[in-house]
């Protein structure tokens, strides 16, 4: 008979044991030339403190999950390290502080323009400009979707690439500057939002292997959600630790299609690297 606390101990062992197959992991994700980022809520006796996910797309793809107290950017700095790729996020300004390109997500920016038009049809429905305005920031993101998804006998090249992120950025900052600067309107938080993030918004048109959501990071840290509404979270750091390795691992077995049976096998005959697909 194995007790609670047993189970425990060999859990925290085996975290332990593949501490150096979770830093392969790591920085493999430091390498990748894309991340999609992304955080969450969990307790640690008690104390409040965040779940930060690291997910690289394809085949190969790797999951990296670690737990902070904090939410601070040295965080998210430290925790990427010495990447200098494309960080795909949400508006977070934490992540500002990471090395590299920030791509943001087109989906978080999309949501906010139906509560823009809601305001309007409550109080300002006498003003045409403004949901004009905000349909023209959703008929710019699907004008970028539609040319990279036109049919064509060759890819856009690089140039051409460059060429339409700086038409569609300088149409993004217009629109930003239409109402950036009018307190109290409807838009301003969106519009400020545009000239804050200019020059990161159309980064999935500059760089082909970008996309523009971060769909990825938010499926990836789901199961964490999950399992933090169904345990609370954890007694302590070992806990936390134990349970964000294994997390880690499990993930990207599933995100590369590998028998999770045979993948924690080889782990434990082989603890220095990460079993791959």
């Amino acid at each position: 008979r194995l007790s609670v606390g047993e189970i425990a101990g060999v859990r925290d062992r085996l975290r332990q044991a593949t501490a150096p197959a979770l830093a392969d992991a790591l920085a493999r994700v430091r390498a990748s030339p894309v991340v999609y980022a992304d955080e969450t809520g969990w307790r640690e006796g008690g104390q409040h403190g965040y779940v930060w996910s690291l997910s690289t797309p394809g085949p190969d793809g790797v999951r990296h999950y670690c737990f902070d107290p904090g939410r601070a950017g040295e965080v998210a700095a430290r925790l990427l390290g010495t990447f200098r790729g494309a960080l795909v996020t949400d508006f977070y300004g934490g992540y500002n502080a990471a090395h590299g390109r920030h791509p943001r997500c087109w989906v978080h920016l999309l949501r906010d323009l139906p509560g823009t038009l809601w305001v309007l049809r409550e109080g300002h429905a006498a003003d045409p400009e403004v949901p004009q305005w905000a349909a023209a920031v959703r008929r710019l993101y699907d004008h970028a979707q539609a040319i990279l998804r036109r049919p064509r006998p060759t890819p856009l090249t690089a140039a051409q690439r460059t060429r339409l992120f700086e038409r569609l950025e300088e149409r993004a900052r217009q629109l930003g500057l239409r109402y950036a600067r009018v307190k109290a309107h409807p838009c301003q938080a969106l519009a400020k939002r545009l000239l804050r993030h200019h020059g990161e918004l159309f980064q999935f048109v500059k760089a082909p292997g970008v996309r523009a959501d971060n769909n990825l990071a938010e499926r990836s840290i789901r199961p964490v959600v999950v399992l933090r509404k169904i345990s609370g979270g954890a007694r302590g750091p070992r806990g936390s630790q134990t349970r964000m390795a294994l997390a880690s691992f499990f993930g990207t077995w599933q995100a590369q299609g590998l028998n999770t049976l045979d993948a924690c096998l080889a782990l434990l005959r082989h603890p220095l690297s990460l079993p791959q697909a």
